[in-house]
């Protein structure tokens, strides 16, 4: 894949990435895998220029029965030439069938960091001098599973370490725009379970919580920018054949920001909900509306940033396939 983005203020970045996967059985049981990652980025700012570059190795054994997986390898990593070994251990093993089993794991991976991630998370930031990616550390347990023909489930609890995390402090001489700083090392409890429902393809419902406790940190007082809790909700509801209604709902806790006087603070809550529905007009062609923030609430997921209130939005896809739009 290839990415180019740019900003208003002469920043140009290039990402190019590179994937070989490779896969070889032994039998029935045994599997190894190999994959070659190759991720090169080249930004270029209003006074700085730089080149991030990641490459890592996947090679890792899978012994797998129809109750019991594991996988075992390791992960070597050049992260800007500096190495890492990073490790990849995860299992699973069935208790009842599909309808409960249990999680394991110890992994490690990269978040690479580009300009474009960065604004995609943050679009008023300033433009970086510098990209240094996050190297993440996670010890993890749980269980996922599914309670008759409809329901499904699953819970994890994380620990993870964090070096060179990015986060998002504001400015305080004005407060409009944001310095994207970088944690040496942080730590991370994460707490994420999500519970389902479907009937046939005509109804889906998903529910999600995730929670996040951020400790440890080197530098900074708090993790700006990061949300501590969100609870998600998602309908799909086919009513009939040309014809789907959807709707979502959220609510996050506010993330801690510096204020003018450089005290420490934290966003009020927010809750939003968004409704809309999809139709076919022709074979091809469909059409959407999309209600916004129908609470009409004004919330701020970044300082001084609030966001839009209520809003319509609506569209027409048109799809060249012969089966036309599937979703």
């Amino acid at each position: 894949s290839l990415d180019l983005f740019s900003d208003n203020h002469h920043g140009a970045e290039t990402n190019f990435i590179i994937q070989a996967p490779l896969s070889k059985s032994f039998g029935k049981i045994f599997s190894f895998d190999l994959g070659l990652t190759a991720d090169i980025t080249s930004f270029k700012g209003d006074t700085t220029t730089s080149n991030n570059n990641l490459y890592y190795l996947t090679p890792s054994l899978k012994f797998k029965t129809p109750n019991f997986i594991l996988n075992a390898g390791l992960k070597p990593a050049w992260d800007n030439q500096v190495f890492s070994m990073l490790p990849d251990f995860s299992a699973e093993a069935k208790i009842n069938d599909e309808r409960f089993i249990l999680l394991a794991g110890w992994i490690g991976y990269f978040n690479k960091t580009t300009y474009e991630y960065l604004a995609g998370l943050n679009p008023w930031i300033q433009q970086p001098t510098n990209l240094l990616n996050t190297r993440m550390s996670e010890q993890y347990a749980g269980f996922k599973g599914s309670a008759g023909s409809h329901f499904t489930y699953n819970a994890k609890v994380s620990f993870i370490k964090y070096n060179n995390q990015p986060l998002f402090l504001n400015d305080t001489m004005t407060g409009r725009s944001f310095q994207v700083i970088n944690e040496s090392t942080m730590k991370g409890i994460r707490l994420h379970g999500e519970l389902g429902y479907t009937w046939q393809e005509k109804l889906s419902l998903l529910a999600a919580a995730t929670f996040n406790q951020y400790s440890g940190l080197e530098i900074n007082d708090k993790a700006w920018g990061l949300t501590p809790f969100q609870l998600t909700g998602t309908l799909r509801w086919q009513i009939f054949k040309d014809f789907l209604v959807k709707g979502d709902i959220f609510f996050q806790d506010g993330a801690p920001y510096l204020d003018a006087m450089k005290e420490s603070r934290k966003l009020d809550p927010a809750i939003d909900l968004n409704a809309g529905v999809e139709f076919t007009i022709l074979p091809k062609l469909n059409a959407w509306v999309q209600l916004n923030n129908l609470f009409n609430n004004k919330y701020q997921q970044w300082n001084q940033y609030p966001v839009l209130g209520f809003n319509v939005q609506a569209g027409v896809i048109y799809s060249f396939s012969q089966l036309g739009l599937t979703k």
